[in-house]
């Protein structure tokens, strides 16, 4: 199972024209340890609560407090830890999960280096210009061998940032491995792959379509860079009884994802705070 990790970084800062194409306000939320990709969803879910989908919004006396039991909510869905991460086989189910509790419909699909659900392409991440639509990206830290033109894990967990812009030059993240007084939000170029491989269980799996990312500083192992490896694209619709989530086909499950690791991290922006399980499982059987 691929876990998503995640650590701190520098910020980079830009203006110009493009910016009016972004999801603007989107949150900046610090993850807590392993909590990048509930994290980095729960950003999307308290922008789309204020852009026509208040119901995505959990209650609570202020923003940070709503913020916070959003994400532990999330958390509970997509079988997230502390201690370890999140397993890519629970994300899509779990993000669907979230949105149907609230009363909406809405597709999750995840697409990636394994090539299920669809071809993954920077066309596609143009998408997040619809206010409907917005992208959790899923990155890889990876080494590259010449003499096989391929790439392996360099560590053995991945990471999971928010998509706020998509432009043919540059993406805008925003990052939740930062402390909560530091900023998230990175510029990064990414730069298309038209060839090679990855080495995955000994077997060679195609990149080509998927993108290496430069610019802003996303903490990495030495000597190792950064493959933007895949996405999860979270469309919604209008308030209606849910749809039935999917039992099979590309997003009933992401196990098999390559490669196999989890989204886990490293940044501790606070402490996790003791007895949020008894809050979410509260909140599940008061629906």
């Amino acid at each position: 199972m691929k876990i998503l990790a995640c650590s701190a970084a520098l910020a980079l800062f830009a203006a110009g024209p493009l910016w009016a194409q972004e999801k603007a306000g989107m949150p900046d939320l610090a993850q807590i340890d392993q909590t990048c990709l509930p994290t980095s969803t729960a950003n999307l879910m308290l922008w789309f609560g204020k852009h026509g989908y208040p119901k995505l919004i959990l209650p609570g006396v202020s923003d940070d407090e709503q913020a916070e039991h959003t994400v532990h909510m999330l958390m509970a869905d997509t079988g997230a830890r502390y201690d370890l991460g999140t397993e890519m086989d629970q994300v899509t189910r779990g993000i669907e999960s979230y949105i149907h509790r609230a009363g909406y419909n809405c597709e999750v699909e995840y697409r990636g280096i394994d090539g299920k659900g669809g071809t993954f392409s920077q066309q596609w991440l143009m998408q997040n210009q619809d206010p409907n639509t917005g992208f959790v990206l899923l990155l890889t830290y990876c080494r590259y061998n010449p003499g096989n033109d391929s790439f392996s894990d360099a560590w053995n967990a991945g990471h999971a940032v928010t998509l706020v812009n998509s432009q043919p030059d540059f993406l805008l993240i925003h990052d939740p491995a930062h402390q909560s007084d530091e900023t998230g939000r990175k510029i990064i170029t990414p730069h298309i792959l038209t060839r090679g491989s990855f080495v995955d269980d000994g077997q060679l799996v195609p990149v080509s379509g998927l993108m290496m990312l430069s610019g802003s500083l996303l903490e990495a192992p030495p000597e190792s860079e950064v493959m933007l490896s895949g996405a999860v694209c979270i469309t919604l619709h209008k308030e209606g009884p849910p749809s039935a989530a999917p039992s099979s086909g590309p997003n009933a499950v992401l196990a098999g994802t390559a490669p196999a690791k989890p989204v886990a991290s490293g940044a501790s922006a606070a402490a996790a705070q003791s007895g949020w399980w008894s809050w979410v499982l509260s909140m599940i059987l008061g629906k």
